[in-house]
């Protein structure tokens, strides 16, 4: 398969460009981790004020307590309900679920048939974060936590789970990390056409080489962006706007 990603016409580029290097030049990099004091307490709190059994009860629950503690708050990544739809999802690849908030909230949109494969490098963190998805009623067989850095875990898809193709991936890890994660996704193969890549949190590190990937590639066209959130098709030759 050709590694190369799309090619975009300036109409795309240079705003994509304008809004990578403008929004992010002076922000510092986020920690995407929290201590495993605050992990406890996360959880603690989930535990006793949801309903188990009841994913929107679980979500409600983390955003009351992401109030009381800003570095939850930002690490509440919620995909939208139409990037479920739009990708005809049934398999996605969440790689950073953290404290589980983005796996749980996929997984409520998904139809029974679906299944979510969620990455998480941290031990204590993925812990938490498998615990969580049990508690909002999920079970094992309609999701599968894996403990690992993202872009290895990509590697190891298939040989683990005999996974061949995947329908949404959302990234929200490093952000120094998704150029070699989208590369490894499209030379394993693991795109089909119209398959979404949602990225989040793009920093400014990333940003000047991840724009010169795209306007390389054949694979690939930038559905919008907006604040910290990259969505991005991908086809076999992605159409040019």
């Amino acid at each position: 398969m050709d590694s190369t990603f799309p090619v975009l016409t300036a109409g795309i580029v240079v705003p994509l460009c304008a809004w990578v290097f403008y929004r992010y030049r002076n922000q510092p990099r986020s920690k995407w981790t929290i201590d495993e004091k605050t992990q406890q307490a996360l959880r603690r709190y989930v535990l006793m004020e949801s309903t188990h059994g009841k994913p929107d009860s679980v979500l409600h629950t983390f955003r009351e307590y992401a109030i009381k503690n800003s570095m939850i708050k930002r690490m509440l990544f919620t995909p939208d309900q139409d990037a479920v739809k739009q990708s005809s999802s049934l398999i996605v690849l969440v790689l950073g679920t953290q404290c589980g908030y983005s796996a749980i909230r996929v997984l409520s949109l998904l139809p029974p048939d679906g299944k979510v494969y969620a990455v998480e490098e941290e031990d204590s963190m993925a812990e938490s974060a498998e615990e969580m998805i049990l508690v909002s009623g999920f079970k094992n067989n309609q999701f599968k936590l894996l403990c690992q850095h993202p872009v290895n875990a990509i590697h190891t898809l298939h040989s683990k789970f005999d996974l061949v193709k995947v329908d949404l991936v959302l990234m929200d890890f490093q952000s120094d990390g998704y150029l070699e994660g989208l590369k490894s996704l499209t030379e394993l193969g693991l795109l089909s056409p119209g398959s979404l890549i949602l990225l989040n949190n793009m920093g400014p590190l990333v940003g000047k080489d991840f724009v010169g990937l795209l306007e390389k590639s054949v694979h690939y066209r930038v559905v919008n962006g907006c604040q910290s959130l990259l969505k991005v098709e991908y086809g076999s030759q992605a159409k040019k706007n």
